[in-house]
Order: C-alpha cells, then structure tokens, then sequence
C-alpha cells in the first residue's frame, strides 16, 4: 500500500482502477480497513480511480490516542489534495459515512459528489457499541468472530443466506491485516463518542446519495431518512434485501446506482 502523511499522520491507501478515471475515494467502516472493501472497490473501479484509505485509528495508518470525526475528515480532503485531485467523489459506509459527511462539511469545493451508505447523522458512540451496551457485551475484550457473532442479528437482511453470510465474513475477515488490541477500539469509540452532524449538514453542496437497508438494525432507515433530509437536495433510497451489510448484500445494484449517480448526471 502507498502512503501520504496528511495532518501529521501516516494514511496508508489502496488504488483501483484507470489513473485517468473520475476519482472516487473510498470510506470503510467501523474497525475495518482499506482491503475490506477490495470486492466493491474493484467493481466500481471499471469506471472510477477507487481511492481507499484506511482511516485513522485502523489498518496501516495512523493509531493516535485521541482523534475525532473531524480529524478523520480533515485526512480524506487531505487525501484528495495530496493526489493532485482539485476535488473528487466520496463514498462512506456505516462509519466511513459520518467520515464523508464532515469532509463535505469541512471543504465543501473539495467534494464533487457525496454517497452515503447505512448512515446516521449523530450518536453517543459507535453503532455497534450503542447495541453491545444494550447487550451487556464488553467491546473491549472480545475477539473479532464475537463481536461479529453478536451482531448476526441486526447485521443481515433475512433475504440473505447462511450460506451467503458465512462468504461474505469469511472474506473481509481474511482482508484484515491489523488486529486492534482493545485500547486502539477504545481510542476509536471515543473518536465517535457524542458526535452530531445535524446542524452542519445544511452546509454540503455536493450532490448526495442515501441509501439505506430495510433491515438495518444498527443504523435502520430513519436514520438514513433523517441524513438526506439535513442535506439539501439529497436523494434516498432504500435497499429492500439488505441489512447492514448492504455493500456485499446488494453490490450489483449499488454498483449499478452509484454509476449512474456520479456519472449519468
């Protein structure tokens, strides 16, 4: 992975993809990594030069104690500068989302276009941390196959198979090259602890997509809704067959409409 040092940290990123392609910078969510997302960055790719850092706190960048969603968009329009891009599209999810969102909000002339998958627009903490609270789960000492085994139920869509959840885990697991040790979650959670984009929303120019699962039980369609509704003009949409999981439950059709959004226009 090639590296740039943008506000005093090391961001490590992925490429995919014609250098002379629309660029489109590629956000992943909550404990993953750039390589997570290989599957989706590299159909996208047939049409875009896919930008995918990991984000502070994760994989091969950077892991300082203390750090906010601002300092996390200040590292993608950072990103996009540093590549001699004068602006180019985000695509955030679940986490990469709220990540997105302030890069817009920050740098508006930065972004050409926004696309947010399973979003929300605030939050005592992380999604995943809000519902292991209600669980009485302890984050910080559990394995990554626990926390993903507790959050089977409100991850999936009961459109997708066992046999299709199991593949699907099975391969963004094998993408992980960083184990976090509990102290770097914890730095993480914090990161999102209290966070609230409602007010500034109204502030992003760029065009915005939502798009949201029906079975979403971590970040559900209202909060989706209430996202597009803060952004003026954005559009939304609903995934009938997905979760939380949208990205590798429905790629095709996600592929198909971030497309026809960023380039059809």
């Amino acid at each position: 992975m090639p590296e740039l040092h943008i506000e005093g940290h090391t961001i490590h990123y992925e490429e995919h993809g014609e250098a002379g392609a629309p660029p489109l910078v590629l956000a992943h969510g909550l404990y993953g990594e750039a390589a997570g997302l290989a599957p989706l960055a590299q159909r996208l790719a047939g049409r875009f030069r896919v930008i995918a850092p990991d984000a502070l706190g994760h994989g091969l960048s950077s892991h300082p104690a203390e750090f906010g969603i601002e300092d996390q968009g200040r590292v993608l329009t950072g990103l996009i500068a540093a590549l001699g891009r004068p602006k180019a599209a985000i695509l955030g999810i679940s986490m990469g989302s709220y990540l997105a969102a302030q890069a817009a909000i920050l740098e508006p002339a930065r972004v050409s276009a926004l696309v947010l998958v399973v979003p929300k627009a605030h939050g005592r903490t992380s999604s995943v941390a809000a519902y292991a609270a209600r669980k009485g789960f302890d984050l910080a000492t559990a394995t990554p196959e626990e926390t993903t085994a507790l959050l089977e139920e409100v991850l999936w869509s009961p459109h997708t198979s066992q046999a299709r959840r199991e593949e699907i885990l099975t391969a963004q697991l094998a993408a992980q090259r960083i184990v976090l040790t509990p102290g770097e979650r914890a730095a993480i959670d914090r990161s999102l602890h209290g966070f609230d984009l409602r007010p500034p929303l109204a502030a992003i120019t760029a065009p915005t997509l939502v798009v949201s699962g029906r079975a979403d039980g971590l970040n559900p369609p209202e909060a989706g809704l209430e996202v597009a509704r803060g952004i003026p003009g954005a559009r939304f949409e609903v995934y009938e067959h997905s979760g939380h999981q949208l990205a590798s439950e429905e790629t095709d059709r996600l592929v198909k409409d971030v497309e026809a959004f960023l380039l059809d226009r």
